[in-house]
């Protein structure tokens, strides 16, 4: 008996011992707030330690080495889609459009690959991935302006034509956002509102492409998400620069929990 209870007390000091193991990891990555007793996933969203685990592995595992380049990532997209919906508003002549390719190809596009290398290093898959993407889709915009309207197309393609072939790279990412929609469900509030957008703005212009709708509607939604995007960024640098929450903006997981106790 005398055995197995020392046993139980090697067992019980050794649980202890992880359990401080696991907490001091979370605080070395920046996942831990000593002064909440609340974890932190991307400097952006809390939750409390014991219930880390309905979180799915990678969300734990993101480092902070390397910054908080969703902020950056933010903040260049919401640049682009801002200055892409006003065109398509109809509030400044489309043919300003060219003078939009210089901050698609530095901040949008450039800004954005660099945000998404730099997110990879944190381990944060998502952002990395999405901030890439969305980087390299500013890039392809601005070649195909400056393809245009430097004839690099030559003759071959009228205007027309040149819509179509941006509608197909528009039906690409349309895939590739619904999976980045869905996979916001595991984010926040304000993540899940913006991919939302995205997609809704995506089918839009590509239905505008082919001239099927007016580029009105597309470019209302690209306000929209670029809005829903600067909120965002300003949601993490707040809370990076204040130590505390300073904006609403509430994990998905928690607000179906809310949506479940008002049934």
């Amino acid at each position: 008996m005398a055995d197995t209870f020392g046993e139980h007390k090697i067992h019980n000091n050794m649980s202890i011992e992880c359990d401080n193991d696991e907490i001091n990891k979370d605080k070395e990555l920046g996942l831990y707030n000593l002064d909440s007793n609340h974890a932190w996933f991307n400097g952006n969203t809390h939750i409390n330690h014991g219930n880390m685990t309905h979180l799915p592995p990678a969300m734990r595992q993101i480092r902070n080495v390397a910054g908080k380049p969703a902020i950056l990532a933010l903040s260049a997209f919401s640049c682009g889609a801002c200055f892409l919906g006003v065109v398509n508003v109809g509030l400044i002549s489309a043919d300003l459009l060219p003078t939009v390719a210089p901050p698609a190809f530095f901040y949008s596009g450039f800004c954005m690959i660099m945000a998404g290398a730099l997110a990879f290093l944190n381990n944060d898959n998502f952002t990395g991935v999405t901030s890439s993407s969305y980087g390299a889709f500013y890039l392809s915009f601005g070649a195909y302006m400056v393809f245009n309207f430097e004839k690099f197309f030559g003759a071959v393609l009228t205007s027309a034509e040149l819509q179509q072939g941006i509608g197909i790279m528009l039906f690409g990412f349309i895939i590739f956002n619904t999976y980045c929609y869905i996979a916001s469900f595991m984010l926040t509030l304000g993540l899940m509102l913006q991919f939302l957008f995205i997609e809704i703005s995506l089918i839009l212009s590509m239905a505008s492409m082919y001239g099927k709708i007016s580029p009105v509607p597309g470019g209302v939604f690209s306000i929209l998400l670029a809005a829903t995007g600067w909120y965002n960024a300003a949601t993490i640098l707040f809370e990076d620069m204040f130590g505390r929450h300073v904006l609403f903006n509430p994990l998905m997981i928690d607000v179906l929990k809310w949506v479940r106790r008002r049934k």
